[in-house]
């Protein structure tokens, strides 16, 4: 079992399978979900990207609202500013 674990995170440290499908395949091998993330080591890290979309469901916003954190007074102001104002 471990040399076919060696294998799918060789496959995965060079982008042959997908994610979904290393996780998969660990899974059906009968792997713990907390050691996955350490098979697969850095495999899955990506590079951070400048833009993007933020689609969030928060309820009790105002019209009036801006992202201006000086005008932050609701608890939705501050849930926005820390999702606009992330660094990831």
């Amino acid at each position: 079992m471990k040399t076919e674990l060696d294998y799918l995170a060789e496959l995965a440290g060079h982008g042959r399978i997908s994610r979904r499908a290393f996780l998969g395949r660990a899974a059906a091998l009968g792997v713990s979900a907390a050691m996955m993330p350490a098979l697969a080591g850095k495999a899955f890290a990506q590079t951070a990207v400048k833009g993007g979309i933020i689609k969030a469901g928060l309820q009790g916003g105002e019209s009036t609202n801006s992202l201006d954190p000086a005008l932050n007074l609701s608890q939705v102001t501050f849930s926005f500013g820390k999702l606009w104002g992330e660094y990831l």
